[in-house]
């Protein structure tokens, strides 16, 4: 009898820390998304000075995922992220025609991630690391609020960047578990940022989550 504990007091308490298998799970927080604007493109200035224009606008995020753990330290996920539109953000002086701006960003993506897993000894949490590529599409609301818009579309982007993060993880039971991380998706390689037919800029994103996923 007293084996028989012993061996199911391993069982529980080493099962926590085990993390090979498929996993799937959802995440929620908010998304820091970043634009560069380069001023020298004619008609599509956000600001009347300066050549180039930077700014950080946090939004809501929401995401869901899934990967598989080929032993307690190394594994593979794929994902998909939608970061909602971001706060207002008003600058002056479109192009040569004047008026102001006041627009927002959206955008979604798609990633393709390793992850790097470090369990803490004799506890349930486990520090970890992500490293992939993303396809991001972000889009531009709002854009202006004068005559000026008539000067090109909505300024919008795609394509394939870096993705990469950090984590704190924590298993709940054998099961579930919930981690926060913080992922950086095209501070490497911005999305280029196009309007009538012009690269006028460049975005990134940085996301600060927390998530819960369940272990089969």
């Amino acid at each position: 009898m007293r084996k028989f504990l012993i061996l199911m007091g391993c069982s529980i308490g080493c099962a926590y820390a085990l993390g090979d298998g498929f996993y799937v799970g959802v995440d929620g927080g908010v998304a820091f998304q970043n634009f560069i604007y380069n001023n020298s493109t004619l008609n599509t200035q956000i600001s009347s000075t300066g050549l180039v224009v930077s700014g950080t606008a946090p939004g809501a995020q929401l995401g869901a995922f899934g990967g598989y753990m080929f032993d307690q330290h190394w594994g593979v996920e794929g994902g998909y992220q939608y970061m909602f539109n971001s706060s207002n953000i008003t600058g002056a002086g479109i192009g040569n025609l004047g008026g102001s701006s006041n627009y927002n960003l959206n955008a979604q993506l798609v990633d393709l991630l390793a992850v790097g897993r470090l369990p803490i000894e004799d506890s349930n949490f486990a520090v970890f690391g992500k490293l992939g590529m993303a396809y991001a599409s972000a889009q531009f609301g709002q854009y202006c609020t004068s005559v000026a818009c008539a000067t090109g579309g909505l300024p919008s982007g795609s394509g394939f960047t870096v993705a990469g993060g950090i984590g704190l993880e924590y298993m709940i039971t054998r099961h579930w578990d919930m981690h926060v991380e913080m992922m950086n998706y095209g501070g490497i390689m911005p999305i280029n940022i196009t309007s009538g037919g012009n690269t006028i800029g460049g975005w990134s994103d940085t996301s600060l989550t927390l998530a819960g996923a369940w272990h089969f």
